[in-house]
């Protein structure tokens, strides 16, 4: 109850140097003062999580390639830096992530080829190819290509990024980072 009085006067007094020649807040700072007392209530009582809080029950990662390779026929790519991973469902050892409850999840690839060559990489769910990318070469430097995928999987479904065909060059640096994986539960 404490926090909840120091967070109404906190309110009102950021209110105060922010007045109108009325002397009242103007509606739209008014709207947005008890937004956020709204919010900073329901972290209080305990129905929402704060920033700061685990939440198990979400999942999202982003990793990115830091080296060139060329990649092996039918070899998944092993994004090393990892970026985000909200309870360790990417395996960057592996490259593999694995979806820790049902639902409807977002995946994003990117991947640029090395200069002059070309890479195909493909989003695998489980055993079964869905969508790919062809950056080709065109003889005039890198190119880069870009998958974006929906998904819904089941608890254990297995997504990951993995070479195709004869195309095998990708390109990354530990500075730019230009090739990454990511995904995240929507729902």
């Amino acid at each position: 109850m404490r926090a909840l009085c120091f967070i109404v006067v906190a309110l009102v007094m950021s209110c105060f140097g922010h007045k109108t020649d009325s002397g009242l807040c103007t509606p739209k700072l008014e709207n947005a003062l008890f937004e956020d007392l709204l919010s900073m209530m329901l972290k209080i009582k305990g129905t929402q999580k704060g920033t700061n809080q685990h939440d198990e029950t979400f999942s999202a990662f982003a990793a990115s390639l830091t080296v060139l390779k060329t990649l092996g026929t039918g070899e998944i790519v092993k994004f090393d830096k990892v970026w985000t991973n909200v309870n360790n469902d990417y395996n960057p050892s592996t490259g593999v992530y694995t979806a820790p409850k049902p639902g409807v999840y977002q995946f994003s690839c990117s991947v640029m080829t090395q200069y002059n060559k070309a890479v195909r990489v493909l989003l695998w769910k489980n055993d079964m190819k869905t969508v790919a990318v062809y950056p080709g070469p065109n003889n005039v430097g890198h190119n880069t290509g870009t998958i974006n995928m929906v998904l819904e999987l089941k608890k254990g479904d297995k997504e990951y990024i993995k070479q195709g065909a004869a195309e095998k060059y990708i390109y990354s640096e530990s500075a730019y980072n230009y090739s990454m994986f990511s995904g995240y539960l929507i729902r």
